[in-house]
């Protein structure tokens, strides 16, 4: 058997030498490694620091600009604190007010619950008022009625009292007759007498004129018959001229009474006031049926309406005369009052309004600011004549643009009632002025209602005056 023989290891041999080469390889590799990585640490090191030193840089102005903040947040917080209090100071003080309103808005929801039960109730009375205006209405056209019979019966009466007098008279010759013939039995009778006394004082010497003195004797009877018959006739007569006497009076009276009562009225006004101002319409419409139809004698019967009212008048003192169409003025230079004379006055007023020529818009509110102007010297009673509603004057609200002419109309109206209700003419006022309106060729329900509703606010009255 051969016999193993091993052989002795040297030191270092060829495989060891590459494994330690390859270690060695791998040691230097790795420390390249770790001093790239330490140096790229370094780098990582150094940028860090810098960046710190920035951050600290930053931090430090950071620190800074927090502590001014901080003390400018304590001063805004101090500040915000007091503004807290105040807060609260009016939190409260605006609690309280809270509570007493909320208390004036109960007290103000009771009243409007009140207030609403009052318009209910207004409205209800409304509508009786509307019924006993239609009832008015009613009852002004049978008064107008009256009138109208009345003035038939002032007539009539005034026919019966002529046939009276003519009945007076006829009865007066009558007496006279009757007194003539009383006188000639009378003296019928002296004669009578005195054949009866010369027939008593014969009847002793001559019995044989018994026959004779018997004769005269009838006739002595017949004769006293027929005085007395007379005289009864004429005590007829004369009871019969008193109790005529006394109707006649009575109907003087009666027919004085209802002179009267005739001039004291204008087709159911009042014809009431001392010092009077006239306001007159003299706009175009005047003079004009419509828009299309002149009336030339529209103007001439507003001028005499306006003389009749003022002659119907028992207690006129003053007057005035105020024109408007465009603009108002007096009639009478200086609108100072005028004496009322009369007739004289009446013609004054008619020759100037028949010398004026109607044209223009109508600018009712110029008119009355013009008569009321007079209000302080006593002004008491405005009649108001026209036939239209306004169109011009003050009224329109200047922020108002475009609107269409019954808008306009309606402002207007409205303007020219608040201004009477509480510059001329308040209710309060009181010498407040009573105001009446003739309305012409009254066959708009737009200006009846307006100058009816214009003459009731201001204690008067209104009538319309129909085509002629």
């Amino acid at each position: 058997m051969l016999r193993t023989r091993h052989k002795t290891p040297t030191l270092v041999s060829m495989w060891m030498l590459d494994v330690f080469c390859c270690a060695l390889g791998c040691v230097t590799l790795l420390w390249l490694v770790s001093n790239r990585d330490a140096a790229q640490e370094a780098q990582r090191n150094k940028a860090a620091i810098s960046e710190l030193a920035a951050t600290r840089s930053t931090l430090l102005a950071t620190s800074q600009e927090l502590e001014a903040t901080r003390r400018s947040l304590n001063a805004e917080i101090d500040n915000l604190k007091a503004k807290l209090l105040a807060t609260t100071t009016d939190r409260d003080t605006t609690a309280q007010k809270l509570a007493v309103a909320k208390a004036e808005i109960t007290n103000l929801e009771t009243k409007l619950a009140k207030s609403t039960t009052d318009v209910a109730s207004l409205e209800t009375q409304l509508a009786k008022t509307a019924v006993q205006l239609t009832e008015l209405d009613d009852e002004l056209a049978k008064k107008t009625k009256e009138s109208k019979d009345l003035t038939m019966r002032v007539a009539a009466l005034t026919e019966s009292s002529t046939d009276l007098q003519k009945l007076l008279r006829d009865k007066d010759a009558e007496r006279e007759a009757l007194a003539l013939k009383a006188k000639k039995a009378a003296e019928q009778l002296d004669d009578a007498d005195a054949k009866m006394r010369a027939i008593a004082k014969a009847a002793d010497d001559a019995k044989a004129d018994l026959a004779a003195m018997r004769k005269s004797g009838d006739e002595l009877a017949t004769a006293k018959a027929a005085t007395r018959d007379l005289q009864k006739k004429l005590d007829d007569a004369n009871v019969n001229i008193v109790d005529l006497q006394g109707d006649k009076k009575k109907l003087a009276d009666k027919v004085d009474q209802l002179r009267i009562e005739s001039d004291a009225k204008f087709a159911g006004i009042a014809m009431t006031g001392r010092r009077v101002v006239f306001v007159v319409d003299m706009s175009g419409s005047m003079k004009l049926v419509d828009d299309k139809t002149a009336a030339p004698e529209k103007w001439p019967i507003v001028v005499e309406t306006v003389t009749k009212v003022m002659r119907s008048l028992p207690d006129l003192e003053q007057f005035q005369v105020v024109l408007f169409s465009r603009t108002a003025r007096y009639l009478f230079a200086g609108g100072a009052w005028q004496r009322y004379a009369g007739a004289e006055s009446q013609k004054a007023v008619r020759e100037k309004l028949l010398n004026e020529d109607p044209v223009g818009d109508t600018n009712m509110y110029e008119a009355f600011d013009l008569a009321f102007r007079l209000k302080p010297d006593g002004l008491d009673t405005i009649y108001f004549f026209s036939d239209g509603l306004p169109t011009s004057g003050a009224g329109i609200p200047p922020d108002v643009k475009n609107i269409t002419e019954n808008q306009r109309i309606d402002y207007l109206t409205k303007h020219i009632r608040q201004s009477l209700r509480t510059v001329w003419n308040p209710e309060r006022d009181a010498k407040r002025v009573k105001i009446n309106s003739v309305g012409f060729f009254f066959e708009s329900p737009e200006v009846g209602a307006f100058l009816w509703a214009l003459s009731r606010e201001n204690a008067g009255s209104f009538v319309g005056m129909s085509r002629p």
